[in-house]
């Protein structure tokens, strides 16, 4: 339009003034559109460029998000199988705790309370005094009829250094080694440890004895038997 006005100008034509008044507002209106068309095309270029900014963000959350959730996935299953090797660990402590425990201890009548405690008395005798042939007799007869008392872990124990003094020691290290598996807790641990490296070391088998030595040592460092234990284990340097 402004081009036709301006060649109708141009070709010397008379316009009146009222004319050229309102041509020249609509030249005004016609450039102010034109201008307020630029800019809201800038604003629409503006708005794409945020809208793609802004559909760029959205795409890295959901990633980020999609990973989360795969992570979490990941960790409650780690979770499970922890849970479940806890439970397994729990119960094999548990069944070990129970193959461990001593059976309960015998309870017996006044008579037979006597028969046992002269057996055992009479058991120890004949060890004390060099009958150790019929020491192991008394002691396995006792331990047969009263294998869960008081004086049981003793009785084992005493059995084995009978074996022991008749230089049986294979059998020595096996009746020790019942003492040390059947009564866990008792008072003659140490000495039945000692006595197993001191058998070894009788027969030759010397890392075995230091094995036991050692051992003793470990779980013991205290006591008669630990020095004995580390005065033997210096004769092996």
């Amino acid at each position: 339009m402004l081009l036709l006005l301006a060649l109708l100008c141009g070709a010397g034509c008379k316009i009146p003034l009222d004319e050229r008044q309102a041509v020249a507002e609509l030249q005004k209106k016609t450039a102010g559109l034109e201008q307020e068309l630029e800019a809201s095309s800038g604003r629409n270029q503006t708005l794409e460029k945020d809208f793609a900014a802004l559909r760029l963000k959205f795409d890295d959350v959901r990633d980020q998000l999609l990973r989360q959730a795969e992570d979490i996935k990941l960790l409650k299953r780690q979770q499970m199988l922890l849970q479940r090797k806890l439970k397994e660990v729990e119960a094999r402590k548990d069944k070990s705790a129970a193959e461990k425990a001593p059976a309960p201890e015998q309870v017996f009548s006044p008579e037979k309370r006597q028969a046992f405690e002269e057996l055992y008395e009479k058991s120890l005798n004949a060890y004390r005094n060099g009958n150790y042939e019929t020491s192991v007799k008394l002691f396995a007869a006792f331990l047969r009829d009263f294998p869960q008392t008081a004086k049981s872990a003793n009785a084992r124990y005493w059995l084995g250094e009978s074996y022991y003094s008749l230089a049986q020691y294979a059998q020595a290290i096996t009746e020790f080694k019942r003492v040390r598996k059947d009564f866990p807790a008792s008072a003659k641990d140490s000495d039945a440890l000692l006595k197993i490296a001191m058998s070894y070391e009788a027969i030759g088998s010397d890392s075995q004895a230091r094995a036991a030595y050692s051992e003793l040592l470990q779980l013991y460092p205290v006591g008669k038997s630990a020095e004995m234990a580390k005065k033997a284990l210096s004769r092996f340097e």
